[in-house]
C-alpha cells in the first residue's frame, strides 16, 4: 500500500457522499397508509333477507342480462334468502325468442317468487307474472297482452304459418305454467292468443279477435270465487312482503346492478387487495418510526398524502393527445390514490381526445383495479378517448349543455385504416368498452354505439339511437330516466363542488400536481443513460489518477443530477440507494488501492453501483404495486426492463469512453492537466547527470525504474528512492514493470516499458 492510497480512497468516497447530500432537499415524512375498503354488492350474503328484483324490457329480451337474471336468483338460493318479488315493468313488444326462454325457465326457478306489476307487465312481462307464486297490482297498472314479435324475412304467408305454429307451443306452455303456479290457464292463453274467447264461468274476459289485457282492478276482481289474476292492489314492493307475512330485511338489487358488482368481483379481486393493503407495510421492506409513520426503504417520502381527500384530475384541450407522458401521470395518480385511501378521484373534463391505444391502457389497467370510487365530470366535452375514460369511471355527471361520445377509432395523421385493420381495431375497442360497461355498471350498448356506427341502441323498447352513424350523446339525452335509470349519467352538475354534494363526499378536495420540477426530472429521466456513462467513466478515471480533478467534479454532477432529477420524477431514488451506491463505489476503491487482484470487493462493489442506479429509475408506485400484488400491477419484466436497459447502455458507454479517453487524452496538454492536477511531491530528487544547463536539473527524462501499483493509465512509479505519480503513453501497465520516462512536462510524468522506443 502507497503511502497516498488510503487518503486518495477517503477523498473520493467523501467526494460520492457530498454530491448525494442534494437528495435531502424537499423529502418530508408520509402520512400512514389507510386500509382499503373491500369489495361488496355481488359478493355480499343475501341470508335470511327480502330481495326485490326490478325486471325491465331489456332484462327479457336480452339473452346476456336474462342469464343475469337468472345467474342473481341462483344466488338468491344458495344464500337462503326469505323472500323474492319481481317489480314488473315490462312495456311488452318482446321477442318470440324472449317468450319462449321465459315459457322455458320460470317453471324452473330455483326458489319461490312473488309479483309486483309496476306500471305494467305487456308482452313477455305477463307470462314472467304467471310465472311466480302471487302476482300484486300497482293502483292504475296493467297485465297481459303478450303478442310477440317474429323477426322474419320470409313472405306473408310463411310468417303467418310460422306464427301459428309458434303460437301453438307457447299457448300450450302457458297453460303448464300457470297450472302448475296456481293461476287461471285461460287467462294465460288469452294472454297469448287473439283468436280464443276468454271465459270463466259465464264471465266474458275477451271477446274473440282481442289479446287479453287486464287493469289492475279488472286483475283482482273475484270471478266464481276466486280473483280473475291478481291476489291484491298494494302501493310498493315492500308491502308485497307484509302481505305475504315476509318479516326480513330488504334488499334492493337490479341485474344490471348484480352483474356489474360480479364482473367487478371476478375482474378486479379488490377484497384481496384490500386485506393485503391492511396487513402489506406501507411501503416493501419500509420500516416503521417511534411516530408509528412508515419511511419506504426504496423511495423518498411523499409530501403529500391523498387519505381521506378527493382527487381532481385534470383533462384539458391536449392532455389526451400529448403522448404517453399525461397518461403514465394519471396512471401514477390513480395507483397513489388507491394506495394512500383517497375518499374518490374526479375526473375534470374538456377534451376533444386523444390517442386510443394509451387510453385503452388506462382503461384496462388503472380504471378497472381501482377500488376507489371514480367520478367523471363532463366539462363541457368528453369526445373521444375522453368518452372512453368516461365509461371507465364509476359515476358521470353532465354540465349543462355538455356533451358526451363520438369516440370512433381513426388513424393518426388523417390516414385512412385498410378495411381489415379497421374492422381489428374496432372489435378490439368494443370488446374494451363492454367489458369497462359491464363492470361499472353502464349500458354496454351505448358505450358500443359511441366507436361504431353499427349499433342500434334500444333500452326498455325505447330507441335511443340508430344504426348508421356514431353516438354522441348531450346533457338531456345522457341524463335521460328510462325504466328508472339514466341512460348514462348519473346526473347534472355544475361544478365539481356540486358533484360532491350530491354524492355526499366529504374529504377536502385537491388537484392532482406532478411532482415538483417536472419538466426538468423529465429531462433528467430522458438523458438517464448519459448521465450514467459520465459518472461511471468520470468515478474510475478519478480513482485511477492522483489529486482531485475534471473526472472527478464530472461524476459528482452527473450523479447528483441523476439522482436528485430520478427522485423529483417519483421513482425510487433515495438515500437507501444512494447509500448503496457510495458503498459500492467503496468497494471497488478497496480493490483498486487496498486489495489489488482480490475480485471479490470489485464484483460485489460493482454489482451494488448498478443495481443502485438501476432501481433508482423505476417508477416507486408501480414497483410497490406489484410487489403487493394490487389490481392494475404491470409485470415484473415491464417494471424493470426499461431500467436494466438504460443500465446497459449507460455502462457499455462508459467502457468506450474510458476506452477513448485512454487513446486520446495522454496525447493532449489539456488531457494530461485534466487526469493530473496535483504537483509531483516536493524535496529531495535525483538529478539526472544529462550533461546541460541547470534548468534542466530536475528533467526526469530518461530516468528508469518500475511501476509500484498498476497504470489505468495512471498511477505510482518508484525511480530508484524517487517516488512519482506518473502515466503510460495510452496503455494499462501492470505492477512491477520496468519502466523509463519519456517527457516531463511541470507534473506530468510519461512513462513507457523500459526498451520500447519514445
Amino acid at each position: 500500500m502507497t503511502p497516498v492510497s488510503l487518503p486518495r480512497l477517503f477523498r473520493f468516497s467523501l467526494l460520492a457522499g457530498l454530491g448525494l447530500v442534494g437528495l435531502a432537499l424537499g423529502q418530508g415524512p408520509k402520512s400512514a397508509e389507510p386500509e382499503s375498503p373491500g369489495a361488496a354488492g355481488a359478493d355480499a350474503s343475501w341470508a335470511g333477507k327480502g330481495l326485490i328484483v326490478p325486471v325491465t324490457t331489456d332484462d327479457l329480451d336480452d339473452a346476456h342480462r336474462f342469464r343475469d337474471l337468472l345467474d342473481l336468483l341462483g344466488k338468491a338460493q344458495a344464500d337462503g334468502v326469505k323472500g323474492v318479488v319481481f317489480e314488473i315493468n315490462v312495456r311488452g313488444g318482446a321477442s318470440l325468442e324472449a317468450h319462449q326462454r321465459l315459457l322455458e325457465e320460470m317453471p324452473r326457478l330455483p326458489l319461490t317468487a312473488h309479483s309486483f306489476v309496476n306500471p305494467s307487465a305487456l308482452g313477455a312481462g305477463s307470462l314472467m307474472a304467471l310465472g311466480t307464486g302471487a302476482i300484486y297490482m300497482a293502483p292504475a297498472s296493467i297485465i297481459g297482452g303478450s303478442g310477440v314479435v317474429i323477426d322474419s324475412e320470409e313472405s306473408e304467408e310463411a310468417q303467418r304459418r310460422k306464427l301459428a305454429q309458434e303460437l301453438s307451443v307457447l299457448k300450450a306452455r302457458a297453460r303448464s305454467l300457470a297450472t302448475v303456479k296456481g293461476h287461471n290457464p285461460v287467462v294465460a292463453e288469452a294472454f297469448i292468443d287473439s283468436d280464443l274467447e276468454a271465459r270463466i264461468g259465464d264471465e266474458i274476459l275477451s271477446p274473440k279477435g282481442e289479446i287479453l289485457t287486464l287493469t289492475a282492478d279488472e286483475a283482482v276482481r273475484p270471478v266464481g270465487g276466486k280473483p280473475v289474476l291478481a291476489k291484491a292492489i298494494v302501493a310498493t314492493a315492500e308491502d308485497v312482503f307484509r302481505a305475504e307475512g315476509i318479516d326480513a330485511p330488504i334488499v334492493r338489487v337490479s341485474p344490471r346492478d348484480f352483474a356489474s358488482q360480479r364482473n367487478r368481483a371476478r375482474l378486479s379481486p379488490s377484497v384481496k387487495a384490500g386485506k393485503a393493503a391492511q396487513t402489506a407495510p406501507a411501503e416493501p421492506g419500509g420500516v416503521e418510526g417511534a411516530s408509528g409513520e412508515r419511511r419506504a426503504l426504496f423511495g423518498k417520502r411523499d409530501q403529500i398524502s391523498y387519505a381521506g381527500k378527493i382527487i381532481r384530475i385534470p383533462i384539458g384541450e391536449e392532455d389526451l393527445a400529448t403522448g404517453q407522458a399525461r397518461f403514465d401521470f394519471m396512471d401514477r395518480t390513480l395507483k397513489k390514490a388507491q394506495l394512500e385511501g383517497a375518499e374518490a378521484v374526479i375526473f375534470d373534463m374538456d377534451t376533444p381526445g386523444g390517442y386510443a391505444w394509451y387510453t385503452k391502457g388506462l382503461l384496462l389497467n388503472s380504471l378497472q383495479g381501482i377500488t376507489v370510487p371514480t367520478i367523471t365530470f363532463v366539462n363541457t366535452r368528453a369526445e373521444s378517448a375522453g368518452a372512453i375514460i368516461a365509461i371507465g369511471t364509476d359515476a358521470i355527471y353532465m354540465r349543462p349543455a355538455a356533451t358526451i361520445g363520438s369516440a370512433l377509432v381513426v388513424a393518426g395523421g388523417g390516414v385512412e385504416m385498410p378495411e381489415s385493420l379497421e374492422d381489428k381495431v374496432t372489435q378490439m375497442a368494443i370488446a374494451a368498452v363492454r367489458n369497462m360497461a359491464e363492470l361499472k355498471g353502464h349500458h354496454p350498448d351505448v358505450a358500443e354505439a359511441f366507436v361504431t356506427q353499427e349499433k342500434e341502441v334500444k333500452i326498455d323498447g325505447v330507441v335511443v339511437h340508430e344504426a348508421g352513424h356514431v353516438l354522441n350523446l348531450n346533457t338531456i339525452d345522457a341524463t335521460r330516466q328510462i325504466g328508472g335509470r339514466p341512460v348514462l349519467a348519473k346526473g347534472v352538475a355544475d361544478s365539481i363542488e356540486d358533484i360532491v354534494t350530491q354524492e355526499g363526499l366529504t374529504g377536502e378536495v385537491i388537484e392532482a400536481q406532478a411532482y415538483g420540477m417536472e419538466a426538468f426530472a423529465h429531462w433528467i429521466q430522458k438523458i438517464s443513460f448519459v448521465l450514467i456513462i459520465l459518472g461511471l467513466a468520470g468515478a474510475y478515471m478519478e480513482m485511477q489518477s492522483p489529486g482531485f480533478g475534471v473526472p472527478g467534479i464530472v461524476s459528482l454532477l452527473a450523479f447528483g443530477l441523476f439522482f436528485f432529477g430520478n427522485y423529483l420524477a417519483g421513482n425510487l431514488a433515495g438515500y437507501e440507494l444512494a447509500v448503496m451506491l457510495v458503498v459500492g463505489l467503496i468497494l471497488i476503491g478497496i480493490e483498486i488501492f487496498l486489495l489489488p487482484g482480490t475480485v471479490i470487493p470489485a464484483l460485489v462493489g460493482g454489482v451494488m453501483v448498478l443495481v443502485a442506479i438501476g432501481m433508482a429509475m423505476v417508477d416507486r408506485v408501480d414497483f410497490t404495486y406489484a410487489w403487493k400484488g394490487l389490481p392494475g400491477a404491470d409485470r415484473w419484466g415491464e417494471i424493470l426492463g426499461e431500467a436494466a436497459l438504460t443500465v446497459t447502455l449507460g455502462f457499455f458507454g462508459s467502457i468506450v469512453l474510458l476506452l477513448a479517453a485512454m487513446r486520446f487524452l495522454p496525447q493532449t496538454r489539456a488531457g494530461g492537466w485534466m487526469i493530473l492536477k496535483q504537483a509531483v511531491p516536493t524535496g529531495a530528487s535525483i538529478p539526472v547527470e544529462t550533461g546541460v544547463g541547470e534548468a534542466e536539473r530536475h528533467s526526469y527524462v530518461g530516468l528508469t525504474g518500475e511501476a509500484a501499483t498498476d497504470l489505468r493509465p495512471a498511477g505510482k512509479g518508484r525511480f530508484g528512492g524517487l517516488w512519482l505519480d506518473i502515466i503510460s503513453d495510452g496503455e494499462f501497465i501492470d505492477k512491477g514493470t520496468p519502466l523509463r520516462v519519456i517527457k516531463h512536462e511541470g507534473s506530468r510524468v510519461v512513462v513507457v516499458r523500459a526498451g520500447e522506443g519514445g
